[in-house]
């Protein structure tokens, strides 16, 4: 994962790896065909980690105490700010896990083949999107959203954070880019475009970041509580 992260994906090879680990090339195959199948499985590991910190997320947000008196298209909607928020911010509280993630995902090259994906990161990431959707969809019926296609709002929520995550890159370039408000302004926007009212969601919002501060974060390998 550090190979990856901090040298590109062209310097992860598997002699590269064996010589890290102290191991023979050979022992590496006996456990996976290639290097594509141990990026893979790393990227599983990342996304694993994604939807342990979205059940964290979800289990803050249905026992804070000032979220008990929420109606339920408003919690609704704060367990999905609370979702996308654990990825936006996975950058800082997991930088190898978001470099290794971004790899793949950021990258417009096709460093994964089609069957690859298909069977290994496709499936549990369309599983983290169905949880966004699901609580977008909560919201729509309670009446904190305009009803519309949950589905279609998660994948455009998440693409939209996406490319937030891509423009920050040029952030050692252009300030601007790496204001910490365009997340902010771009999950607001597209949150009143699908009928939220302003001054309410901008306290769900504030909300919901509270409890993405709250996170478990990584510190020097270690999983600790913030």
């Amino acid at each position: 994962m550090r190979l990856v992260a901090e040298e590109g994906y062209e310097a992860f090879t598997i002699a590269r790896l064996a010589s890290e680990l102290g191991y023979a090339v050979g022992a590496l195959y006996r456990y996976f065909k290639g290097k594509d199948a141990i990026l893979a499985a790393l990227e599983m590991r990342v996304v694993e980690q994604l939807r342990r910190d979205f059940a964290e997320g979800e289990q803050r947000v249905a026992t804070h105490p000032s979220h008990a008196k929420l109606d339920p298209g408003a919690h609704a909607l704060v367990g999905a700010l609370v979702a996308i928020g654990a990825y936006e911010s996975l950058g800082r509280r997991r930088p190898t896990h978001a470099k290794l993630l971004a790899t793949s995902l950021g990258d417009p090259r096709e460093l994964l083949a089609d069957e690859v994906l298909a069977a290994g990161i496709l499936p549990p990431l369309q599983g983290l999107l169905g949880h966004v959707a699901s609580k977008l969809e909560a919201a729509a019926k309670h009446g904190v959203l305009r009803a519309g296609r949950s589905d279609e709002r998660a994948l455009l929520v998440w693409a939209a954070t996406q490319g937030v995550l891509t423009i920050r890159k040029l952030g050692r370039i252009r300030e601007d880019f790496a204001n910490a408000e365009l997340y902010q302004s771009m999950v607001t926007s597209l949150a009143l475009g699908w009928g939220a009212d302003s001054e309410r969601f901008a306290d769900l919002l504030s909300r919901a970041n509270g409890i993405v501060e709250l996170l478990s974060l990584e510190n020097g390998g270690q999983v600790a509580e913030a």
